[in-house]
């Protein structure tokens, strides 16, 4: 019965079961695991990509070539802000004589003149015989000290080559304090020698004595500086005055400062070594000067030098 029951579909049907059943029970096993060998085989090529991309990057690289560097223009690098150039504005200049080798510094404001042979000394030789040669003055402007008794202050230069080293250092006056011995030395025309004292100012050292003339009314306070050089007696003389009204009240000015902005410019006084002329022609020898702002140039024998020209 069995046997009968077995049709020819039932059994093509069958195998085709048993075909299909032995495919996946035999093959699908092994695609899967292909499968899963492929994977993990693909993450082990990325991991060992990974690992050689990171040692790369870790490893040195390479110098580069060497580039020649780009031009530098000007609107790459800007340019630094010019500083404002500060203006130096001249106040001194320095007057030099070459013929008897003095030179002295003074403020511009100041007003010099050259020494001449055709008008009588700016402030009276303090020498102690007559023979004089001025060679220049430095003028004080007014208007320094107002409302006192100031009137004018100066320092002069003047040369005497009949002197001896001895004879330098005496002075024509002494320093009169006494009012009323003033007067009594003014009656008569004999003169006394004066003790003097010894002064350094700047790289000289000078014989020094201080005189006062005049009355109340008009004063005329001098400093002598005497110097023995190149067989000649150079003398510096410092002069301050004052003058007043009988009915004016006026402050008395300080003098003492008044001497000090002259002894300045004795300060940068210079005597250089050099062959005077003779005596009988020293008073034909002094040299003219030109101003600082003179367009034809200097003397060769005295000049004014600014400070850019020294330079």
């Amino acid at each position: 019965m069995a046997s009968m029951n077995r049709l020819p579909g039932n059994e093509k049907q069958g195998f085709q079961q048993f075909e299909k059943d032995s495919w996946s029970g035999i093959y699908l096993p092994a695609i899967c695991a292909g499968v899963v060998m492929t994977v993990v085989l693909f993450m082990a090529v990325s991991c060992s990509k990974k690992s050689e991309t990171a040692k790369a990057k870790i490893s040195t690289p390479e110098a580069p070539a060497a580039q020649s560097p780009a031009p530098i223009t000007s609107a790459s690098v800007p340019e630094a802000p010019k500083k404002p150039v500060k203006k130096h504005h001249r106040t001194h200049a320095t007057y030099v004589n070459g013929t008897y080798g003095v030179s002295f510094t003074y403020p511009l404001k100041y007003s010099l003149q050259a020494g001449s042979t055709h008008t009588e000394l700016p402030v009276e030789a303090g020498f102690a015989k007559p023979g004089a040669v001025e060679i220049a003055s430095v003028d004080m402007p007014d208007g320094f000290y107002s409302d006192t008794d100031y009137s004018s202050a100066l320092l002069n230069v003047s040369v005497h080559q009949g002197l001896s080293a001895e004879e330098c250092g005496q002075f024509a006056n002494a320093l009169e304090d006494d009012a009323t011995k003033k007067t009594e030395e003014s009656a008569s025309s004999s003169t006394d020698a004066a003790k003097p004292d010894t002064v350094k100012l700047g790289a000289n050292e000078f014989s020094m004595v201080e005189q006062m003339k005049g009355s109340d009314e008009q004063q005329s306070d001098v400093k002598y500086f005497h110097l023995f050089k190149n067989g000649a007696c150079y003398e510096f003389a410092l002069d301050v005055e004052t003058s007043r009204k009988p009915d004016e009240e006026l402050a008395q000015v300080d003098r003492s400062k008044v001497f000090k902005q002259l002894e300045k410019i004795l300060t940068t006084a210079k005597i250089k070594e050099v062959e005077l002329p003779g005596v009988e022609n020293a008073e034909k020898t002094v040299a003219p000067v030109t101003s600082p702002d003179s367009k034809t140039g200097t003397t060769e024998k005295a000049q004014v030098v600014t400070p850019a020209e020294q330079k």
